[in-house]
């Protein structure tokens, strides 16, 4: 998958620095390191640690570091609740990281009433450390922002010249910022539909909304999945057939599953079916806004009038809504939407998002045909938004030609530490990732 500027116009971005060289992002999950921020400041890294740090405090909820390799934060706090016998509300958190990444980040969690639940957890994917004891939990934005340790892999070694052309454009980042775009990952990669979804929901469409995201084959879906979702189509209204066609790839298929589910007792209650995957629908709503936003932003750097600050639309204030009057028409919306009663647990209120946005750098380094960038920024900004200004950035399978699969220890490298442990703990998941390397670049 190569972010070429066609992909980047479906999400709304336009107007990047032409032929920008290839960047390869996620050969190795320890290529992409995200290491939470939290409110007081502290770094919560991916470094191996005890389980338990202190356990005297007063209060109900348990707070642990959550480690993880290859599975997002959603799926890691569900298979934890299932395995410490509690709901997946009571564990909470204040961002989603990626999943095809090495990650760290502090959770809360509730209605343990034995501690050694903690010590019976054994899970290639992920581990918890610095488990302590105390009250409250942790919300959703509770975090300042994260730090990455990102590696780059290119199909050329660099010159002289685009070492200098890097170091000029990363100075001038440092100073002015850069364009606060979404990127990809907030439009549910790698089919890239959730801001069509989240547009189908605000025109209160719902079925529509419910056979798009099963049945659309997009053009970055393996081809073995593009053939279910055409014998879904084929069979849509018989959701006995349609489940029949996805158990047998229940962690793939797994929201769809909980929507066929539904509507196998509930045939025509479609609003009812949406609301059991409440964390998707709000996820789909904001992901249109993200849309709007990026469409608008590249509209204004084009003509050379960009302010500080644009709403986002998922909002009950008509002001809110004016910058992006002609799409929503063009897209005929009308607001404000029957969805924002339909789905309570979505936010509607009136917020802003920055158009440029400020980075702090740890540490560069350019390696023949690596490039290694360690950073930090605030809670809602992308490292790829950051990393497009340099690349055409690419990932999955087929490996891009040309690139080095050499094993690089960033930490190491930036004088930030050692990933050694943590990698070896990880060791069965990584053996498994190799091995589908070696098929992909073949």
């Amino acid at each position: 998958m190569i972010d070429h500027e066609p992909f980047l116009k479906w999400i709304g971005i336009e107007g990047l620095p032409p032929n920008r060289p290839i960047g390869y992002l996620r050969l190795l999950p320890q290529d992409f390191i995200v290491e939470e921020i939290d409110p007081t400041g502290t770094l919560h890294t991916v470094d191996l640690g005890p389980l338990v740090t202190d356990l005297s405090a007063d209060g109900t909820t348990y707070y642990a570091d959550l480690v993880k390799i290859g599975v997002s934060t959603l799926d890691a706090k569900d298979h934890l609740a299932t395995l410490l016998g509690i709901d997946g509300k009571q564990i909470g958190f204040a961002g989603i990281k990626d999943r095809l990444a090495l990650t760290a980040q502090r959770l809360s969690i509730r209605g343990v009433s034995d501690v050694e639940q903690f010590n019976r957890i054994n899970e290639e994917n992920f581990f918890l450390k610095h488990l302590c004891r105390g009250k409250g939990a942790v919300a959703n934005g509770d975090l300042t922002g994260n730090r990455f340790i990102i590696i780059l892999r290119t199909t050329e070694s660099f010159s002289k010249e685009a070492i200098a052309a890097v170091k000029e454009k990363l100075e001038d980042i440092k100073r002015d910022g850069f364009w606060n775009f979404f990127y990809f990952q907030r439009f549910g990669t790698p089919r890239l539909i959730s801001h069509w979804l989240g547009l189908l929901l605000i025109k209160g469409q719902y079925q529509e909304v419910i056979k798009t995201f099963l049945t659309y084959a997009a053009l970055r879906e393996l081809p073995y999945f593009k053939n279910i979702r055409e014998k879904i189509n084929e069979n849509w209204g018989n959701w006995a057939a349609i489940k029949e066609e996805i158990e047998k790839f229940p962690y793939h298929f797994h929201l769809e599953l909980q929507l066929i589910n539904h509507l196998l007792t509930h045939p025509d209650d479609f609003l009812g079916a949406l609301h059991t995957i409440p964390d998707q629908i709000r996820l789909w709503m904001y992901a249109y806004d993200c849309f709007l936003f990026n469409r608008k932003l590249s509209e204004l750097i084009r003509i050379g009038e960009v302010p500080t600050l644009l709403p986002l639309i998922t909002s009950f204030n008509p002001r809110d809504w004016e910058p992006y009057r002609e799409f929503l028409e063009g897209d005929e919306v009308k607001l404000p939407s029957r969805s924002y009663r339909d789905f309570p647990f979505v936010r509607v209120e009136s917020r802003t998002w920055s158009t440029l946005q400020k980075i702090e750098i740890h540490g560069i380094e350019l390696k023949s045909s690596l490039a290694v960038f360690a950073f930090s920024l605030p809670k809602g900004s992308y490292a790829t938004t950051f990393l497009m200004n340099f690349f055409t950035l690419a990932s999955g399978l087929p490996i891009v030609p040309g690139i080095t699969a050499e094993k690089i220890d960033a930490k190491v490298l930036l004088g930030l530490g050692t990933l050694a442990t943590t990698l070896e703990r990880f060791k069965t998941v990584l053996e498994k990732r190799e091995e589908d390397l070696s098929a992909g670049m073949e």
